[in-house]
């Protein structure tokens, strides 16, 4: 059982990680690079930052990403420092999410095949990316962001949530579970996502919703990948399994 699950999971998540690290490279780095440059433009030039607000009431305004001058923190260097430094954590990223996929199909039982697990990848997608981004769609550096506690208190209840309520829709035949599956996707939207008072971005809105499509798209292939590999992966074991 040990191997049906952790080798699957490695090298589903090593794949999927890895061809995530390429489509960062490529689609969403530029972006962020490009970011940057308005970012540090703002900083070091007053008339660039925004510093007006329309607010309905007094809230907590942060800009993600931005430099602090209390203290230096780490960073990884530009260039190729930085994108091993990325690769390495988008393959970590994909044997995290591997596991748990693998560990989900396991729990639900029966054949498992790259088909199988490409629509698990596409539940995956959903609930971890697609749902989330209803509410906190991906951000630039330079945009105005709420209290970060608060967003990770709502990304969280809103994946649980999303894969729970998946779960009761697709999972059962029942009618009741199927309205209690959409309660569940819906309630988190219904509360709202933490936002700031205001917004406000050092960089063009043309570029933020190019950012927030590329991400998406990376990821829906990141899932893709990674499900149908699990499921090929695990299928393989299970057939070396059976006796001849």
């Amino acid at each position: 059982m040990f191997a049906r699950l952790v080798w699957p999971a490695l090298g589903a998540g090593c794949a999927a990680g890895l061809v995530l690290a390429v489509l960062q490279v490529f689609l969403t780095t530029p972006i962020i690079l490009h970011a940057e440059v308005y970012e540090t433009a703002g900083l070091q030039t007053p008339s660039l930052m925004p510093a007006t607000y329309i607010v309905d009431e007094p809230a907590l305004v942060l800009f993600i990403h931005g430099e602090s001058h209390e203290g230096a923190e780490w960073a990884p260097a530009g260039g190729l420092e930085r994108t091993l430094y990325s690769s390495l954590a988008a393959v970590l990223t994909g044997v995290g999410f591997a596991l748990l996929l693998v560990a989900a199909m396991a729990l639900k039982g029966g054949p498992v095949t790259a088909r199988s697990g490409l629509a698990w990848g596409a539940a995956g997608f959903v609930a971890f990316a697609l749902a989330p981004a209803l509410g906190l769609p991906p951000e630039l550096p330079g945009s105005a962001a709420a209290e970060l506690v608060s967003r990770q208190i709502w990304w969280t209840g809103t994946v649980i949530a999303t894969a729970m309520g998946l779960a009761a829709m697709l999972l059962s035949g029942s009618r009741l579970w199927l309205a209690a599956g959409i309660a569940l996707i819906a309630l988190p939207h219904i509360l709202g996502a933490p936002h700031p008072g205001g917004y406000a971005s050092t960089a063009p809105a043309e570029l933020a919703g190019h950012f927030a499509a590329a991400s998406l798209a990376t990821s829906a292939v990141f899932w893709a990948v990674l499900g149908s590999l699990a499921g090929l992966l695990m299928q393989r074991m299970d057939g070396q399994r059976q006796p001849v």
